[in-house]
């Protein structure tokens, strides 16, 4: 890749990028991502201002899944009565692979990082399609412990040719 970014995750905007694939393995998480946004301080952008990169790929080394989460609702009346709640569920061990793979089809709508006493930790809020009904979404946080993150990609292009 002609671009590399080590330990930048604060110079990039993950909002609104799709994942084409996310592949957890051996204590690696590797995103490949589409809509990425380069940030104007970023080490590797010279034009200074932000910057739509084409397929990234985002390495996560030394990572382990803190948390994975499915995010509950919230379901109200026309008078703003709450007629039911489905609350936050931690996704189990057992069950987290058929969930990355689910997490592959969606949208990372926000990346929050977080201070640890070693390494890094992010957590990625994604939203994917649902199995039943693809017009409504299930929001799911995956949150990760990591050593070094490295970004990497081949160009930049406008919005729409990220697309």
């Amino acid at each position: 890749m002609k671009f590399q970014a080590v330990d930048e995750l604060g110079q990039f905007s993950f909002d609104d990028s799709g994942i084409r694939e996310l592949k957890i393995t051996g204590g690696q998480a590797e995103f490949t991502l589409e809509g990425a946004v380069v940030r104007a301080g970023n080490s590797q952008n010279a034009r200074f201002q932000d910057m739509y990169s084409g397929e990234l790929i985002l390495q996560l080394e030394n990572a382990g899944i803190a948390r994975l989460m499915k995010e509950g609702m919230k379901y109200y009346d026309a008078d703003g009565n709450l007629i039911r709640e489905i609350p936050d569920e931690d996704v189990p061990a057992p069950a987290q692979p058929a969930v990355i793979s689910r997490l592959s089809s969606g949208k990372i709508f926000t990346v929050v990082e977080d201070d640890v006493d070693s390494g890094y930790a992010c957590e990625f809020g994604i939203d994917v399609p649902q199995e039943q009904d693809e017009e409504e979404t299930d929001t799911f946080w995956l949150c990760f412990t990591f050593e070094h993150s490295i970004a990497m990609w081949d160009r930049y292009c406008s919005p729409t040719e990220g697309e």
